[in-house]
């Protein structure tokens, strides 16, 4: 399990928190694609795969680089982050 990292990734635009395990080797990039799928599977596709969400750290109100390996970034087990 060390390469998994579980968070937790609220969407404001549709007012749901989903707890989701994400690979702490991959991309910023990859994660979101990843995060937006497993979203879609749980629900009736609510989200649109585009360029335009980003991953957001509540805590800092910073946006996460898409280029960035997730392990490189802070983001810990149990974190917090916000999908726009």
């Amino acid at each position: 399990m060390k390469n998994k990292i579980r968070v937790n990734v609220y969407i404001p635009s549709v007012d749901s928190e989903y707890e989701i395990l994400i690979p702490a080797n991959d991309t910023i990039k990859k994660v979101l694609d990843l995060i937006i799928k497993s979203v879609n599977e749980l629900t009736d596709d609510i989200l649109t795969k585009n360029d335009r969400h980003y991953l957001l750290d509540p805590e800092t109100s910073k946006i996460y680089d898409n280029a960035a390996v997730v392990r490189e970034t802070g983001i810990t087990n149990s974190k917090r982050i916000i999908l726009i």
